[in-house]
């Protein structure tokens, strides 16, 4: 997808005024949550292949907290930065996590899992050549990400809602 297609695809899918930015798209959701979205991060391989299609996945990665936009498109661009550093080696999906990623209240560290905000399904483009996805980034603190890091993601997420924690509040 080209800029403008990626943008309309992201218009179609969040329920607010899309504020468009040079390699990040950012919206108010309300109740003082915001939602930014990366642009063009899709051009970037990150190694993953979806096998019975036999062609590329890539991604759009989409945070959502009770944060100023500023602190989540920083976010997004550290994990970009990271991911395209990392050259292939490190996947854009879910259970990725991305140690000491940028320090923004109390959280630093992040983890990919699928997006949340539709309820099931993980908002998809296919095209000819490649599958582009949503992947949602979730910032974690240090004692959350040593739980994940000695029980696994899948543990902490559990624990996570099991607890009831709002990953939406970076102060916690």
């Amino acid at each position: 997808m080209n800029r403008d297609d990626t943008i309309y695809w992201i218009d179609q899918l969040l329920p607010a005024e899309l504020n468009v930015g040079e390699d990040c798209v950012t919206a108010d959701l309300g109740d003082g949550q915001t939602v930014a979205v990366t642009l063009g991060f899709a051009d970037v391989d990150t190694g993953l292949v979806a096998v019975d299609e036999g062609i590329d996945v890539r991604s759009e990665l989409i945070v959502v907290a009770r944060a100023d936009a500023a602190d989540l498109t920083a976010v997004l661009r550290a994990a970009v930065g990271k991911l395209t550093a990392a050259g292939g080696i490190l996947p854009a999906q879910p259970g990725t996590m991305l140690p000491q990623l940028i320090e923004v209240d109390s959280v630093g560290h992040a983890l990919f899992v699928p997006p949340y905000l539709w309820g099931g399904e993980t908002p998809r483009v296919t095209e000819p050549e490649r599958l582009t996805v949503l992947l949602q980034l979730v910032m974690l603190t240090d004692s959350e990400y040593a739980y994940a890091v000695d029980e696994g993601p899948g543990a902490l997420q559990q624990a996570l809602g099991e607890a009831g924690i709002d990953l939406l509040d970076w102060t916690r």
